[in-house]
């Protein structure tokens, strides 16, 4: 049974929090469904927020209703919000091949810019091969798309697992939207990799390189940039092929996806396996990096924040024993928050400052609209003013169809 602390009255529905009574800092957000159409089936949400108030979520949508323990039929859709106000819904991906059934669209993600252009990528297989593709997506701020693609030069292989960060002020050139795209790459007989392309407008791909070493086994990449351009890449890392995992970290330059930051690992401890990791930029280059780890003996979810010039702040802080799937979200003062779920059934943020402590930022809480069934999924942003945006699975009803839940308008700070 869930341990409910407080129940309060925001926009028409509930939120039940769970964290230490004393100072503690809770988060009040305003809760809605992304989704406008709950029929069917609605998963693997992520989201994006920027300095003037904009708010994306994507997630893949099935909508048939025809079982939903499948993502055969999953569709891309985003939707956007200005201050809290729904801005656009819309579709992005095509359905399948002509006579194909079994066609998927899945494991979405979105990064928006200061001016409110989104950019959204995903993995592809409307021919039902089962191979995948990275198509991406330009959004301006009426929802028009302005540019699309294919994120990997080559579709020879599995392009799977993609992320994207956006450069918050674009390009130097005019301003145009600029973003880098991460996946992962498996080729026959070779093992598998990290792949980043990055782009200097919506349709210049101006360079692509492999991220990761091409020793060992490299999986599920996240990446953001800051508003110099450069892209810090991170990713589940075994380059010397001995099956125990680091988190892997790279930034790569704005104009040749040259490092600019070597190549190495961003956990301190390296016991165990690290996996799983997110990563969030902030203006000015500086980073934080959330992930799992076992080092302990108990899996959990732990993080640290780095200055722009790749120092750490602080060592490895366990954000909670038992968190899996952590993403984080960083503002301008280097703080940071990050969500997670426990047990497959509850999700929890919790905030950190420059010190690694939680003193004055969110306290540890499970923070969910509604108390019952089965929440997952949790994904976090935040803007450069410490704002926060979460965004996470809900099946309250227990009929093992999800919808996607937002909750808005919260602060990482205390006062």
């Amino acid at each position: 049974m869930k341990k409910t602390l407080a129940f309060a009255a925001v926009a028409a529905t509930t939120f039940v929090l769970t964290a230490p009574a004393a100072e503690a800092h809770l988060a009040t957000p305003t809760w809605s469904t992304a989704n406008s159409v709950s029929t069917g089936d609605q998963d693997a949400p992520a989201i994006a927020t920027n300095r003037n108030g904009d708010v994306a979520v994507v997630w893949e949508d099935d909508r048939d209703t025809d079982d939903a323990t499948t993502d055969v039929h999953s569709e891309i859709y985003i939707r956007t919000y200005r201050n809290g106000t729904a801005l656009y819904e819309k579709k992005l991906s095509a359905a399948g091949s002509s006579g194909v059934t079994n066609w998927r669209h899945l494991h979405p993600d979105v990064g928006l810019d200061d001016k409110g252009n989104a950019v959204v990528v995903w993995q592809d297989d409307p021919d039902g091969n089962g191979y995948y593709n990275i198509p991406y997506r330009v959004l301006n701020t009426a929802g028009t798309v302005t540019a699309s693609g294919n994120a990997n030069s080559s579709a020879t292989g599995q392009q799977i697992n993609p992320r994207v960060g956006v450069d918050p002020d674009g390009a130097p050139a005019g301003g145009a939207v600029a973003f880098t795209v991460t996946w992962e790459d498996i080729q026959t007989g070779t093992p598998a990799t990290v792949k980043a392309a990055g782009y200097t407008g919506p349709t210049t791909r101006a360079w692509e390189v492999t991220a990761s070493a091409t020793t060992g086994q490299h999986h599920n990449p996240d990446v953001a940039v800051s508003a110099s351009g450069d892209a810090v890449v991170v990713w589940d890392d075994d380059g010397d092929a001995n099956s125990s995992y680091e988190i892997g970290l790279i930034r790569l330059g704005r104009t040749n996806g040259a490092a600019t930051l070597s190549r190495r690992v961003a956990n301190a401890n390296t016991g165990g396996q690290q996996i799983r990791p997110s990563v969030a930029a902030n203006f000015n280059g500086d980073f934080a990096v959330a992930w799992e780890s076992d080092h302990t003996g108990t899996a959990g979810s732990w993080t640290r924040t780095f200055t722009a010039t790749g120092a750490a702040r602080f060592a490895d802080v366990q954000v909670a024993a038992g968190g899996r799937a952590p993403s984080i979200g960083l503002d301008d003062a280097s703080q940071s928050v990050v969500g997670w779920t426990v047990g497959g059934v509850d999700v929890w943020v919790r905030g950190f400052g420059t010190n690694g402590t939680d003193t004055g930022r969110l306290s540890a809480q499970q923070l969910n609209s509604l108390p019952d069934g089965r929440q997952e999924q949790m994904t976090v942003a935040v803007s450069p003013y410490a704002q926060v945006a979460v965004a996470y699975t809900d099946d309250h009803d227990g009929n093992t169809y999800d919808q996607i839940y937002l909750g808005q308008d919260f602060s990482n700070n205390s006062w």
